[in-house]
């Protein structure tokens, strides 16, 4: 297919493409008896300090939302059901999705496991978009996939158009009509605008996106939320946005990050490394699929009074295995978090990344590869079993001296 980035075109039709409940979706294709059942995605261990990754749409009916401690959701629904998560599934739907996109263009952008951007210009040249994102959503709903679908001249109007309608909405922002529908919006609904900026900006009186347009004070606007973030909101709200979609090369990479807030702040330690290790194997996961290796990991901790704070160290073999990096952010979790402080943000970084193929791991003469080599696949094993079942389900012993 044509490059559209490389014609003559002056006018762009982005698709933003977000699943709908993702992993509840993957879980219910697989499990036709959970249909129609409030769900959480979590583990499911006794006491109920877990937290929740995804809830279905009829979980969410009561209040339900992920992060939320797996025992405030059981409170909130006596009746629903704990899933423990699968993410080698998670990673089959999505890829997919991502290979049923390629029939219409091979110009995308994934933003996350279940979400990206795509070109669509050259494919609407035949094909109303609106009709056509009738017949991808169709399509992707066959296949356990329900999404919502944002259309838009450029990447922040598709995304805000793709969170518009949900679940399965498809949703047309366009630029000449934003007073319609882009204005109209509450602030805080402006990607970018945190929990943080938006109550400063409901202090001077700007409480939807429209009124960021009538603010004439620019002055008091820098002075509550910065010069950047004033440039930030001033661009956005005037319907412009970035139009380049484009594949990340992973020879670009010079680190790979995650992060997730909690729904309030917290200090349970069972749940801040519950979170913790899927942040681990997220980022792991990104590492191994564009093949890459890194040497240096570290965490994030954004405490309640919104100190924040980054620790980082070497790992002794550039890795990413998750089974291998995790017990090192733990190691560097215990030494850094404040005991009985509460947390709001949890982050996990990879950085000084290599291709895979360039790193070997460095072994001595007095190193016996072959108990090394049946310890990696153990270790494959051990991980695969431990992301599906939960942590520390299965570990290896130590032989007593």
């Amino acid at each position: 297919m044509e490059d559209v980035n490389k014609n003559s075109k002056t006018y762009k039709v982005i698709f933003h493409i977000d699943m709908n409940a993702f992993f509840a979706s993957c879980e219910i294709n697989e499990n036709k008896s959970l249909k129609n059942l409030p769900i959480v995605v979590a583990h499911d261990e006794p006491l109920r300090k877990s937290i929740v990754l995804t809830a279905s749409y009829e979980a969410r009916k009561y209040g339900i939302k992920t992060t939320m401690l797996t025992g405030e959701a059981i409170k909130l629904c006596p009746s629903v059901k704990i899933v423990n998560p699968h993410y080698e599934l998670y990673s089959a739907y999505s890829k997919k999705f991502f290979d049923y996109m390629k029939n219409y263009t091979n110009i995308y952008e994934p933003m996350s496991i279940d979400e990206g951007f795509f070109d669509m210009t050259n494919a609407c040249d035949a094909n109303n978009p609106f009709d056509l994102a009738k017949k991808i959503q169709s399509d992707l709903y066959n296949m356990g996939l329900p999404c919502s679908i944002g259309i838009a001249p450029n990447k922040f109007l598709a995304k805000m158009a793709s969170d518009y309608k949900k679940p399965l909405g498809i949703t047309i922002f366009r630029k000449r009509e934003i007073d319609k529908y882009l204005w109209k919006l509450p602030i805080e609904d402006m990607i970018g605008v945190g929990k943080k900026t938006a109550p400063r900006l409901h202090e001077i009186g700007i409480h939807t996106i429209g009124d960021v347009i009538k603010f004439k004070d620019l002055d008091l606007l820098k002075s509550t939320i910065g010069e950047a973030m004033t440039e930030y909101i001033i661009y956005h709200a005037n319907g412009n946005g970035d139009t380049n979609v484009v594949l990340p090369n992973p020879d670009d990479f010079s680190s790979v990050s995650n992060s997730s807030t909690f729904d309030h702040d917290v200090n349970s330690i069972t749940v801040m490394k519950d979170l913790l290790k899927n942040l681990c194997n997220s980022v792991c996961h990104r590492l191994e699929k564009h093949k890459m290796i890194a040497k240096t990991f570290g965490i994030q901790i954004k405490y309640s009074d919104f100190q924040l704070i980054n620790r980082s160290q070497a790992i002794k073999n550039p890795s990413n295995d998750s089974y291998e990096v995790y017990p090192f952010l733990e190691q560097i979790f215990d030494e850094n978090y404040e005991n009985g402080r509460f947390v709001r943000l949890i982050g996990v970084f990879a950085t000084r990344l290599e291709k895979e193929n360039e790193i070997k791991k460095q072994y001595t003469l007095f190193d016996d590869l072959s108990k090394i080599e049946k310890e990696n696949e153990v270790k494959k094993l051990l991980n695969k079993i431990n992301n599906t079942v939960g942590k520390d389900t299965i570990s290896i012993g130590l032989k007593e001296k």
